[in-house]
């Protein structure tokens, strides 16, 4: 039953999109997302929606998301193809084995290319230092990351590591009330309850691209049920990259992996810049704790600090 009535809200929405109505499409779209639908083809009306609306980033992360689901929906790779020739997302400066892995991971993530180098730079030096501890990733979509940063303990560790992959792997949970975008609703800005889906496979599969799939462990379920769990499995974390969105995500990753990164540790937060609960719950713990954290800019919304010395 649920099944038919999501099918009749599909094809309402790409009706009301051939009408040039493209907010009450997106809408109907985004309910479909909240309610974790997995139909074939949401996505893809969603980056139509979008490039309607003249945001080509945007819908370029939803054909991807699309394809995660769908891997053979030949009307998103036709989609992905043309936008990938109109959106730039250039680096300055990198080196030859990061473009290697960059052309493998991308289409498993959705992080931008200056995010993917920063974690990458992260790892490379935690392994060339020798530095004890796990590496964590909290908020794993697509597996691109996951992938980049296995590939480097793959490669380059001089010691046994592994990397813990956490994420719900249905879909971003429901925000609240401290989860805006400059004061706006994350409900109302496309990229809320549902979105980010992958399934647990896309990291895995990402991490085959690159020879390092037997380094990670994926770990399914939200955060607060998760983290407390495995906190004594994973020992020590030398690399914590918490891309949870939201306050009370962001929240969960401190409260209960912070302590177990080492003294110089890097934690990096991809959406820092981005949502105004993420930002909160990161000072909160910051000021709750009396530590000063040098966060450093990476883009418009990633950021990046080093666990102080007590």
């Amino acid at each position: 039953m649920k099944l038919s009535f999501d099918r009749f809200q599909l094809a309402l929405a790409r009706f009301l999109l051939a009408a040039g109505l493209t907010g009450p499409a997106f809408s109907i779209l985004a309910g479909l997302k909240a309610a974790r639908s997995r139909l074939c083809g949401i996505d893809l009306l969603r980056a139509e929606c979008r490039l309607r609306q003249a945001l080509p980033f945007e819908a370029r992360e939803m054909v991807k998301e699309e394809l995660r689901l769908h891997p053979s929906n030949e009307d998103a790779l036709t989609m992905l193809g043309k936008l990938e020739l109109t959106v730039s997302d250039a680096l300055a400066e990198t080196t030859p084995e990061f473009l290697e892995v960059l052309a493998k991971v991308e289409p498993y993530t959705m992080l931008s290319r200056r995010r993917l180098h920063a974690l990458y730079q992260a790892a490379i030096d935690v392994c060339e230092r020798d530095e004890p501890g796990n590496f964590a990733e909290c908020g794993v979509a697509g597996g691109g990351s996951s992938a980049l940063l296995a590939y480097v303990i793959k490669n380059h560790s001089k010691r046994k590591r592994r990397l813990y992959s956490f994420d719900t792997f249905e879909g971003m949970p429901e925000p609240t009330a401290a989860d805006t975008f400059g004061g706006v609703d994350a409900r109302r800005s496309g990229w809320a309850d549902g979105t980010c889906a992958a399934p647990m496979e896309s990291v895995l599969r990402a991490a085959v691209e690159l020879g390092a799939e037997d380094v990670i462990l994926p770990v399914k379920g939200l955060f607060a049920d998760t983290l407390p769990r495995m906190r004594s499995e994973m020992g020590p974390l030398c690399l914590l990259h918490l891309d949870g969105d939201w306050y009370e995500s962001t929240k969960d990753i401190l409260d209960n992996l912070f302590d177990q990164v080492i003294p110089e540790g890097y934690l990096q937060v991809d959406d820092y810049g981005h949502w105004d609960g993420c930002r909160k719950a990161v000072h909160e713990f910051e000021k709750g704790r009396a530590l000063t954290f040098s966060v450093n800019p990476i883009d418009a919304t990633g950021v990046w600090f080093r666990k102080p010395v007590a």
